[in-house]
């Protein structure tokens, strides 16, 4: 992959680009970013220059032998880590049984989420969680008692670092802190908070800034996608590249998440318990990605309520009818609700990720959103 395939984030390629020629390569960097951010592209790209035969002032050449084989991610000197599920056919869950699939699907989106990955590996409507075991950390050890095979950086790329359980992360501290010559560890990560702190004191943090709306329109400029597009786009994903490719690409299956929310609000303030049933009907049928995003929707709209009520509304990234219902919405949802109603909407997300009967989780949700919509605020105001 090619810095300038990247849309967005000029300083960091620039750092990048200058820590290699000046010959200054940490050697255990973590691009730190949001999910659909540029972190894990902005790393391949990376990986690509420190070895690529005939760079280019800015870029890597993208023809010589190295960059071919980085392109396709079959490099032999770059060793690709991330999260794996144990399966009745695989009893080993470490990468390399799954890096065929892991390949194909990031070389078509480079932006994609954890929750896509273990999609691509089993049923659609079943989720499961991926882990990197502590098998994991064995593989890695044995690969690095090898010397480079043909490359002047061996790049040991580590997906979502905070998937790694603590025997895991254990294991790897020493390797960490002294690689061996020329070995380079990058970890892409979207939560430092599930790291272990032995492990962040090792490493240097590259931050990953989301992708603007005038970055989205560069992205697909070959599709002539308008700045009004983008903005709206980016709106709707909160500036999720991996799902705004989605988006553009995807035309077969469309949720409305606005009017599933409205709809649902609507039956909660009426306290209509037949239709609330009716509606977690429709909610329990659709696929268990649709089932979170619409959790995930919905806390967004929340927090909008409360930036509209306490902040100023040019922070707000609404629609034109989103924006009319939370100017109506925003009088119920205050100080003493709104932390409880995320709180209970996060759970709700990890309910069905533990594969919970979604009609039972969203009637209970609904049950619970009744009595936190009728909670009064302590204070007016003025």
């Amino acid at each position: 992959m090619l810095f300038s395939e990247i849309p967005g984030n000029n300083q960091v390629k620039k750092q990048l680009v200058k820590s290699t020629k000046s010959n200054k390569v940490g050697h255990a960097q973590l691009f730190l970013g949001n999910s659909g951010s540029g972190k894990l592209a902005l790393a391949f790209a990376y990986a690509q220059f420190l070895n690529c035969e005939q760079k280019l002032e800015w870029d890597s050449c993208n023809k010589c032998n190295s960059c071919i084989k980085h392109k396709n991610l079959t490099h032999p000197d770059i060793h690709l880590v991330f999260p794996t599920v144990k399966t009745n056919k695989i009893k080993n869950p470490i990468s390399d049984n799954f890096v065929n699939q892991w390949r194909e699907l990031i070389i078509q989106n480079p932006y994609i989420s954890l929750n896509e990955w273990t999609e691509h590996l089993g049923d659609k409507n079943k989720n499961i969680e991926g882990s990197i075991y502590k098998d994991e950390a064995s593989s890695i050890h044995k690969k690095l008692g090898f010397k480079n095979y043909e490359a002047l950086y061996r790049v040991v790329l580590i997906w979502l670092p905070e998937k790694m359980n603590k025997e895991t992360s254990n294991k790897l501290l020493k390797v960490l802190e002294e690689p061996p010559k020329k070995t380079v560890f990058l970890l892409v990560s979207e939560n430092t908070r599930g790291i272990l702190e032995t492990i962040k004191s090792r490493v240097q943090v590259i931050k990953i800034r989301d992708f603007s709306a005038k970055d989205i329109v560069e992205y697909f400029k070959s599709k002539k996608m308008s700045l009004e597009d983008a903005i709206q786009l980016r709106k709707e994903t909160e500036g999720n590249l991996g799902k705004i490719i989605q988006k553009v690409n995807n035309t077969t299956y469309k949720i409305d998440l606005f009017e599933r929310f409205s709809k649902w609000m609507r039956l909660i303030y009426k306290t209509d318990f037949q239709e609330i049933s009716n509606w977690t009907d429709e909610i329990s049928a659709i696929e268990r990605k649709h089932q979170k995003e619409i959790c995930e929707y919905s806390i967004k709209i929340i927090r909008e309520c409360i930036i509209y009520t306490f902040a100023s509304n040019t922070l707000l990234q609404l629609q034109e009818k989103e924006l009319k219902f939370v100017e109506k919405f925003s009088k119920f949802i205050h100080e003493e609700n709104a932390i409880p109603i995320i709180e209970k909407l996060e759970e709700t997300i990890k309910s069905i990720n533990r594969n919970g009967n979604p009609k039972i989780i969203f009637f209970e949700l609904s049950l619970q959103m009744i009595k936190f919509l009728k909670l009064k605020r302590k204070f007016a105001i003025k």
